[in-house]
């Protein structure tokens, strides 16, 4: 009889069975950045291998581990053993027996595949490279470098699995991030993944800051004689100006310890500790821009979920009745994500109905850069005349009165170009979300770009002591700032708002979850902090902080004051485009400002001095080629490598699309197998061709 795939209902329960997590497993999942990928099975067959292969019998593929001695598979006997006990078995020992001979990839795959709890495939694992040895050893005497090799391979695999197990156990709120899945969808999923990854970053560059800098400089710090108010959490200044906290406190001598002890030259490692922290943030941007860029545009149909995959499926690792129901609710939310998708990309507009809403977006969009101007000019002038204002005023709340305006225009600004949707009427979520997030870049990153024309041509040019001290106290402040109005906008003014749709007009309900405010509030933060980094090697751990705060936060206010999406719709693309926000302007445009200070301004008399020597001209010359080059190499190879895939893709569908014409015969089914195998070879010769044209035509742009 044949076996059905399809999910029915009955009476009788499933029982779930744990299954491997490789790429041809049952269960197996395709893409790492979506650990939810599963692929289509068999709620009731028995066997799990029934994909029919040539030559095989007509119930499919059956493990010879699954096959007793009269041919019947183990659907029709005993079911297998569990533990220890089943590797002693006549089937274990079958099946170790037919895992030797294989290549290490192909017997990891296979031991994937397995219907085995991770306990017992590791236990298999280990079992199969102790005969595998054992056999190597009696059998095959390796010359000592291939025994190298083999061994160097081997324990580099093992490094590899230990720790993709350690950070896949150590990654931060992956249960909440299920809930949040499960109740919202991916479209808000995006902005507590775009969170988390912002955190590793300033994880990262505190690492970095503390050991090479913020150490060796505590080891010879003098006594801080100032007195502690307590005001200095919050204008910065005070008791923190004499810490390491900001650049004027660390010296510009070489650090020694006794006659004989070793040297450490501040100078140097204060420029490239800062430099080597933002070329990593550079690279990794680059190279997460690449990924995403492929997985989203490029290749969608292979790193994404289809509607069948997504009905015809179970995930039999999952047996708790809670992680059932959150399961449940992941697969109704991504099946209305997909379904809604589909409806919007079929919408046709008349010709007026087009025209309406080209009028509604071109009004909208010179309303919104007018506001942005209007804005920008007021901070310019404020902050022009903010030397004569703290000149006048010796309170030390003064020195707020300068982020306190800017956060206050950060927060009602993007919340008034939010009330555009009521007016454009986007028909697809994703683009109402693109063009608040370009109305929001600008406004905010045209404001740091007049702050640091301030710092630069005012503050620095002003004669102070130490003026880079006073730029880090002035980044700190507006960061605190912008903090704590987030802090205020989420714990009261969502609150507010939930009370007054609720209770008092019902006609407004809960509100949704606006993802482009609450996404450029996140880069806006980073980008003064890697702009600040520099002036205040510490202003990466007050980011970690903020973040770790801000998260549970804004998790806790999710889930009592909002709404899901009205409009279903799929965000797997969004984190693209908030990576390359982040890379551009945002972290191009800190790199621009800290070349500008380091090359052009004269540092304090007595701190870290500016490096001019002509050692990094040839760097400086023409910094947009070194940036136009790397960005045109990785697009260019993600997209040919995308378009080499879809080529022989597109070949292997007409060959299907032949045989399945064709009759199946023997003789022409071996025919085609040999073409197939004909064709993957030419196509594997062809790929590597094109990779090797590929690498020649990158060489000759670079050399150019």
């Amino acid at each position: 009889s044949n076996r059905s795939c399809s999910c029915r209902t009955s009476s009788i329960r499933p029982s779930f069975h744990r299954g491997g997590d490789g790429p041809l497993g049952i269960l197996g999942r395709e893409d790492g950045d979506n650990p939810e990928n599963i692929e289509m099975t068999s709620m009731e067959m028995a066997n799990p291998y029934s994909h029919s292969v040539p030559g095989a019998p007509d119930r499919g593929y059956v493990n010879p581990a699954y096959v007793g001695d009269d041919g019947r598979g183990q659907a029709y006997r005993d079911p297998p053993l569990s533990g220890h006990d089943w590797f002693k078995s006549p089937q274990g020992q079958k099946l170790i027996a037919s895992l030797i001979p294989m290549t290490s990839r192909d017997r990891i795959k296979a031991i994937r595949n397995q219907p085995r709890t991770m306990d017992e495939k590791r236990n298999l694992r280990k079992i199969v490279e102790k005969e595998k040895s054992k056999q190597s050893r009696r059998i095959l005497e390796l010359t000592c470098c291939a025994q190298c090799l083999n061994s160097m391979s081997l324990t580099y695999r093992r490094v590899k699995n230990s720790l993709s197990e350690l950070l896949h156990s150590i990654n931060l709120w992956q249960k909440t991030f299920k809930v949040i899945r499960g109740k919202f969808g991916t479209s808000v999923l995006s902005y507590f993944n775009f969170l988390r990854w912002l955190l590793k970053f300033n994880v990262l560059a505190f690492v970095v800051t503390f050991s090479f800098i913020i150490i060796p400089q505590l080891t010879v710090a003098p006594k801080n004689h100032l007195q502690f108010t307590g005001l200095e959490f919050v204008t910065g200044a005070g008791y923190f100006s004499d810490t390491v906290m900001y650049y004027g406190f660390y010296t510009n001598s070489t650090i020694r310890h006794g006659d004989g002890g070793a040297s450490y030259n501040m100078q140097l490692a204060y420029i490239f500790t800062i430099g080597a922290y933002l070329v990593t943030c550079f690279f990794s941007l680059l190279f997460s821009m690449a990924r995403y860029f492929r997985n989203n545009f490029i290749n969608p149909h292979v790193y994404s979920r289809g509607i069948a995959k997504l009905i015809f499926c179970w995930d039999f690792t999952v047996t708790q009745e809670s992680a059932v129901k959150l399961k449940q609710k992941n697969l109704s939310t991504e099946i209305q994500e997909n379904l809604s998708e589909i409806r919007q990309e079929n919408v046709k507009l008349t010709f007026k109905q087009q025209l309406v809403h080209f009028s509604a977006h071109l009004a909208a969009w010179v309303v919104s850069t007018g506001v942005a101007i209007a804005c920008c000019v007021a901070v310019y002038y404020l902050a022009e005349n903010n030397s004569e204002f703290l000149a006048n005023h010796r309170d030390p709340g003064a020195v707020l009165l300068l982020p306190f305006v800017v956060s206050c225009i950060n927060l009602a600004v993007p919340r008034f170009y939010s009330m555009f949707r009521l007016v454009e009427h986007y028909e697809m979520p994703r683009h109402e979300v693109y063009s608040l997030l370009i109305r929001n870049i600008f406004l905010k990153i045209s404001i740091i770009g007049i702050l640091c024309y301030y710092w630069l041509n005012i503050v620095a040019l002003a004669g102070e002591e130490c003026w880079e001290t006073l730029i880090g106290q002035e980044i700190y402040r507006l960061l605190l700032m912008d903090f704590v109005f987030s802090l205020a906008d989420s714990l009261l003014g969502e609150f507010l708002r939930r009370i007054i749709g609720t209770r008092f007009i019902r006609s407004l309900g809960l509100q949704e979850f606006d993802i482009a405010r609450n996404v450029l509030e996140l880069i806006y933060a980073q980008t003064l902090v890697w702009i600040g980094t520099f002036f205040c090697p510490l202003l990466p751990f007050i980011q970690m902080i903020t973040l770790f705060i801000m998260f549970y936060v804004k998790n806790i206010s999710l889930m009592m004051n909002f709404q899901p999406p009205s409009k279903a719709w799929r965000a797997s693309q969004m984190m693209t485009f908030f990576i390359l926000l982040l890379f551009f302007p945002s972290l191009i445009g800190v790199l621009c400002t800290l070349a500008i200070t380091i090359w052009s301004l004269h540092p304090m008399a007595g701190s870290l001095p500016a490096p001019k020597s002509t050692f990094f001209s040839p760097l400086t010359s023409q910094p947009h080629t070194i940036i136009h080059l790397p960005c045109f190499c990785f697009c260019f190879l993600s997209w040919q490598e995308g378009k080499d895939k879809m080529f022989l893709i597109e070949k292997l569908l007409k060959l299907q699309d032949t045989e399945k014409r064709a009759n199946s015969t023997s003789f022409r089914l071996e025919g085609r197998d040999s073409e197939v195998r004909g064709l993957r070879i030419r196509g594997c010769h062809e790929l590597r061709c094109r990779s090797q044209m590929q690498l020649r035509s990158c060489l000759v742009v670079a050399v150019a």
